[in-house]
């Protein structure tokens, strides 16, 4: 398995934003972590990427704890929800920095500057760029780097209905590669049909993980149910 959360809780103060949260996923999977806004999706997706600990619990990457994975050999790139620039740098000089971090990649900086149509906005600070472009330019830069997983908070966030359509084609592609997408999100019908299971949070918990049509059974739904429907009955339930 190519990443393993096993009873992972973690506490804002006295805020319990995850509360021994289990699940799996294997390469050539997109996963879809699910919930309304506050039901802990960004913290568990803090908690995998090490930018929090784990406070109960242990998260691994094909069986070694990521607390024990050397920087450097990290196998994971991150889309956070709030796009992070250094505002000294333009757009192609971000994407050279990242090509410079990972030269192991094999993306090219021009492949990754079509696929987002960036064209235009080379030579322009991140300050210069509308919110949706600041988006692309984001996930260019975390497409450009080497991983074996990809996660993505929240990013749809900003983008036209032409670019959302370019990052789910993006997104697909990935599973053909065998690795391993995680989408965070709370935009149901954006993972509608694309994911292969589903992990639905719910007040810091896991309330249920699935397939569509397992969650809908689950729910006691027809099987052709949307998740927005699917996931309003879980919710409902629980």
């Amino acid at each position: 398995m190519l990443l393993q959360v096993k009873g992972v809780s973690f506490s804002y103060g006295s805020v319990r934003a995850l509360q021994h949260v289990s699940f799996s996923a294997q390469a050539g999977q997109i996963v879809g972590l699910i919930g309304e806004n506050g039901a802990g999706k960004s913290t568990m997706i803090k908690n995998i990427t090490r930018h929090l600990t784990p406070q109960q619990g242990v998260i691994a990457i094909e069986g070694i704890p990521v607390n024990e994975i050397r920087n450097e050999d990290f196998p994971v790139s991150y889309i956070p929800e709030t796009p992070v620039f250094y505002e000294e740098l333009t757009v192609l000089e971000h994407l050279h920095f990242i090509k410079a971090l990972y030269p192991g990649t094999t993306r090219s900086i021009s492949e990754i500057i079509g696929i987002f149509q960036l064209e235009e906005h080379l030579n322009k600070a991140p300050s210069a760029l509308s919110r949706g472009t600041r988006q692309r330019l984001m996930i260019a830069m975390a497409l450009l780097r080497t991983y074996r997983i990809l996660i993505a908070d929240e990013p749809f966030t900003g983008l036209d209905p032409k670019q959302i359509s370019v990052l789910k084609e993006t997104i697909l592609h990935h599973k053909n590669d065998d690795k391993l997408v995680l989408l965070s999100t709370h935009l149901l019908d954006m993972v509608e049909k694309l994911c292969d299971k589903y992990i639905v949070l719910h007040k810091g918990k896991v309330m249920a993980t699935g397939t569509q049509e397992e969650l809908a059974s689950y729910a006691g739904l027809p099987l052709d149910s949307s998740m927005e429907s699917i996931y309003l009955k879980l919710v409902e339930k629980s």
